[in-house]
């Protein structure tokens, strides 16, 4: 079967990835967007795009035949899934199949075989594969499962053998805890896959994910392209991937090198695919775990130290190619680690996050990758996962490659959506990861206490304060009833240092005084009752100002966008509103706010649960509504007790940020 043109069912990051990857190789790139993306990035750069229907997956992305008719309409000879989505749906493959249209992946057999965990470790132990001991027996009965669960010990995880992200799954201390979680875990798993099947597998507490990224052709050729380490992991999600995987004992990787090559040949693997393990150091065991048969979110680490497309050859095996690579061909070049930036506020609970993103500039330099579905002007939308971006490095060392991703993390500036870049940066900084001494519940263990970013400092505050203030003399006159007013006094003229005066927001909402004195490069910054603060200035120009710092240059990134100044610190990005003195004492608002009886969308969702009813009684912290946004779901709580008075929401409603969903009836607002 011979394509010239490719449709890329898929959005975001990996659209654009996957166009760039099919107009490289001299083929036609078709997108396909719903409503949330038709002024998306990845839609402007395809050679061609379809609209497949309204923002929700399931209208759209999710919707084989809408795909299906895209493609025909197209002239699509050829179908490539990225990852999520359809990506891994053998119905959807076959589809493919029936039409005559490529599917960009594995036979639609092995996607069925290696979808089923229960399949997949039947294989893996028919290729010679060690599997992790545990169950994955036909009889799928609670007591069965009980049964077999003693058998095989404690800790123990029961998983669903359909999909995976962390859905259905439940890990499991004693047999007490295996009545209850069975069948928790399989009504989850049918609502998220429509399969209740489950399997038992003993737990290793403090295993690393260890994953191998395989390369086969139809005619039976496969090869491995070396190892990823991917134990840093948040709710079973990756966070940060690596290759190759650090301190892995030269036998072990071999073994496991070729455990994922015998297991691909034995499938009859023809695509791109990972073959995924748990590796425990205390016994240096390794265990399969499950094969993706899919391109990874975290391929490019691998391309980067192999100098293989592997998206390329992707698309070159299902268009008829031989692979004419020899594992001796490929060596491994160096180390890459990749840090995945999501719309998300860690400080709040991970939620995530939408809005419009009004500054945006990616870092850049020699080995430095950025793979992102946004730009400035981008609308993050609610409807679909919240990564948004991955910054991808390549160093000498692994000691290199962290260094360069924590420069290339402070240099990736994003104004109005909070991501988790200075999560990121705190992770990269740990010094179990720096040690190579992480697992997968390493981040569960610093992060017991949540995580919180650093506060800015004194000094931060008064260089963002300058910065705006310089920004705002060169600008002239602004927009808005304040842009004639004046700052600067005559005291300057009276030979007397010159003075500015704002106010700002403190962290309780009232409006702070601020100061501004400067003689030549010299600054001094009050705030409120703080400690004055003196900044020696070194330069301000085009968004970045430097102080000298104890004779250091000392340098910052900055933004001043519709009266706000964001600067880029040593910790999270902190933004600030400037007002000037006339402006605040007449535009002051009474900071009294709500009565807090109700229940708001902290976001745009989807309604998909009410947890209780008019008239009920409720306690403060009482989850009332499930809200799903970006794929999560969010628990929306009592914010106090009283009884339910009106609930103006139905499951499937899609309210947005701000709208009142329930009101609560208090002891203050009774009659």
């Amino acid at each position: 079967m011979m394509f010239d043109t490719v449709l890329v069912a898929n959005r975001g990051e990996i659209a654009r990835r996957l166009i760039r990857a099919v107009q490289d190789l001299g083929l036609t790139a078709i997108a396909v967007y719903s409503d949330a993306d038709k002024g998306a990035p990845y839609v402007r750069e395809a050679d061609k795009a379809v609209y497949i229907g309204s923002s929700e997956p399931a209208n759209s992305y999710l919707d084989i035949q809408k795909i299906l008719d895209a493609a025909e309409a197209s002239g699509a000879g050829a179908i490539h899934p990225g990852y999520g989505f359809l990506s891994e749906n053998a119905h959807f493959a076959r589809a493919c199949e029936a039409l005559n249209i490529a599917f960009i992946g594995p036979k639609s057999s092995i996607i069925d075989e290696m979808g089923s965990k229960i399949a997949a470790k039947t294989c893996a132990i028919a290729a010679g594969v060690p599997v992790v001991p545990g169950y994955q027996g036909e009889e799928q009965t609670d007591e069965a499962l009980i049964t077999a669960g003693v058998d095989v010990g404690f800790p123990l995880m029961v998983k669903a053998s359909a999909g995976g992200g962390g859905r259905g799954m439940r890990l499991v201390l004693d047999a007490a805890e295996l009545t209850s979680a069975i069948p928790l875990a399989r009504q989850e798993a049918k609502s998220a896959f429509g399969n209740g099947d489950l399997l038992l597998e003993r737990y290793i507490p403090t295993a690393r994910h260890v994953e191998v990224q395989i390369l086969g052709d139809k005619a039976g050729h496969v090869i491995h392209l070396f190892d990823r380490d991917c134990s840093l992991q948040r709710n079973h999600q990756k966070v940060v991937e690596e290759a190759p995987a650090p301190y892995l004992p030269d036998d072990v990787r071999d073994a496991m090198q070729r455990a994922a090559t015998a297991l691909a040949q034995e499938i009859g693997y023809d695509s791109a695919g990972t073959v995924e393990f748990i590796y425990d150091p205390a016994s240096q065991e390794f265990f399969f775990l499950e094969m993706n048969t899919r391109l990874q979110v975290e391929h490019p680490v691998t391309e980067m130290i192999t100098g293989v497309d592997i998206a390329a050859w992707q698309i070159r095996i299902a268009n008829g190619e031989k692979l004419n690579l020899n594992q001796s061909d490929i060596n491994c070049n160096g180390w890459a680690i990749e840090a995945r930036v999501a719309a998300e506020d860690p400080a709040n609970g991970y939620m995530p996050q939408t809005g419009a993103v009004t500054y945006y500039q990616e870092p850049a330099g020699p080995n430095v990758r950025v793979d992102s579905g946004i730009e400035q002007g981008s609308i993050v939308s609610h409807y679909y996962d919240s990564l948004i971006a991955k910054v991808i490095v390549q160093g000498a060392t692994r000691e290199a490659a962290i260094g360069k991703l924590l420069k290339a993390l402070k240099n990736y500036h994003l104004v109005g959506v909070i991501t988790n870049i200075p999560f990121l940066n705190d992770i990269l900084k740990n010094t179990d990861f720096q040690g190579a001494t992480h697992h997968t519940q390493t981040l569960k263990q610093i992060l017991d206490q949540g995580w919180q970013p650093l506060t800015p400092s004194l000094k931060e505050k008064a260089v963002a304060l300058i910065a705006y203030h310089l920004n705002h003399q060169m600008q002239g006159r602004q927009k808005g009833p304040w842009s004639t007013l004046s700052n600067w006094r005559i005291t300057g003229r009276l030979g007397r240092s010159g003075a500015a005066y704002y106010y700002v927001s403190g962290e309780d909402g009232t409006l702070m005084p601020v100061s501004i004195t400067h003689q030549s490069s010299d600054y001094l910054v009050k705030i409120g009752d703080e400690t004055e603060v003196s900044i020696k200035l070194h330069g301000f120009f085009d968004g970045e100002i430097s102080i000298y710092n104890q004779g250091i240059i000392e340098t910052f990134q900055c933004n001043t966008l519709d009266g706000d100044i964001t600067l880029f610190g040593a910790g999270a990005p902190f933004t600030l509103r400037p007002l000037m003195a006339e402006e605040a004492l007449l535009s002051r608002r009474d900071n009294g706010g709500g009565s807090g009886d109700q229940v708001m969308a902290p976001m745009p969702g989807l309604v998909v649960e009410i947890l209780t009813e008019v008239g009920a009684s409720v306690i403060k912290g009482e989850p009332l509504i499930v809200l799903e946004a970006m794929k999560l779901m969010q628990n929306l709580l009592a914010p106090c007790d009283g009884l339910v008075e009106q609930i103006s929401a139905v499951v499937g409603d899609t309210p947005e940020k701000g709208a009142v969903l329930i009101k609560i009836k208090t002891e203050q607002t009774a009659d």
